[in-house]
C-alpha cells in the first residue's frame, strides 16, 4: 500500500494466482480479523472451556458443556453476524420452549455496511462447483433492477448475481 496525503494506492494479488491490480482511492480502512469476545467472562468458573480461537464448542442445540448454558453469536463457530447471531437465539428460545427448531445458515444474509454495499445469501459459485453442483448465473444490473433505494441514493453501478439450480430453478445464492 502506497499513501500520500490525498490518496491512496492498495496492490491486490488474487488468491488464486500471481496476477495483481492496483486500486487507487482516496482513503483505505484496513480492518482484518475478528475474534469471540470470551477473554475476561470467567467461563472456566462454570466449566466451559473455549477452543484455540476462543469460541465455545457449542451442540446441534447451540447448547455448551454446561447443561442448561447457551452461546450463540460471534463467541460459537461461523460467520461474525448481527443476522445469524439473531437466528441462533430464536433458535434456543424455541428449543427452550419445546419446539423443535431448526436453521438454516444459508438463509441468513451478510451485508458489509460500506460504500458502496455489498450483501450476499445462499451458496457462492465457489461452494457449488466444490459440490459439483449444476447450476445457472443470472447477472442484472442495478440500473435495470429500478431498485428504489440505489435510484434514490444515485448509486445506481454495481449488479446483482442470482445463483439457480440448472433443472428446477431453485435459487441456491445471491451476491
Amino acid at each position: 500500500m502506497k499513501a500520500t496525503k490525498s490518496s491512496t494506492t492498495v496492490t491486490v494479488q488474487k488468491k488464486d494466482g500471481s496476477e495483481t491490480f492496483e486500486i487507487k482511492a482516496d482513503y483505505c480502512l484496513i480492518a482484518i480479523g475478528r475474534k469471540p469476545y470470551t477473554d475476561g467472562l470467567n467461563l472456566a468458573a462454570i466449566g466451559i472451556q473455549t477452543d484455540e480461537k476462543g469460541r465455545i464448542p457449542v451442540n446441534d442445540h447451540l447448547e455448551t458443556s454446561v447443561s442448561g448454558v447457551f452461546a450463540i453469536g460471534d463467541v460459537i463457530k461461523g460467520a461474525m453476524l448481527a443476522h445469524k447471531a439473531e437466528e441462533e437465539g430464536v433458535l434456543v428460545a424455541e428449543y427452550m420452549t419445546g419446539s423443535k427448531p431448526h436453521i438454516d445458515y444459508n438463509l441468513i444474509p451478510g451485508v458489509v455496511y460500506t460504500w458502496p454495499e455489498v450483501a450476499a445469501v445462499g451458496k457462492t459459485e465457489e461452494e457449488l462447483k466444490a459440490e459439483g453442483k449444476n447450476y445457472k448465473v443470472g447477472k442484472f444490473p442495478f440500473k435495470a433492477l429500478f431498485f428504489g433505494r440505489s435510484e434514490a441514493s444515485m448509486d445506481t453501478d454495481g449488479l446483482v448475481k442470482v445463483l439457480a439450480d440448472a433443472n428446477t430453478d431453485e435459487v441456491l445464492g445471491v451476491q
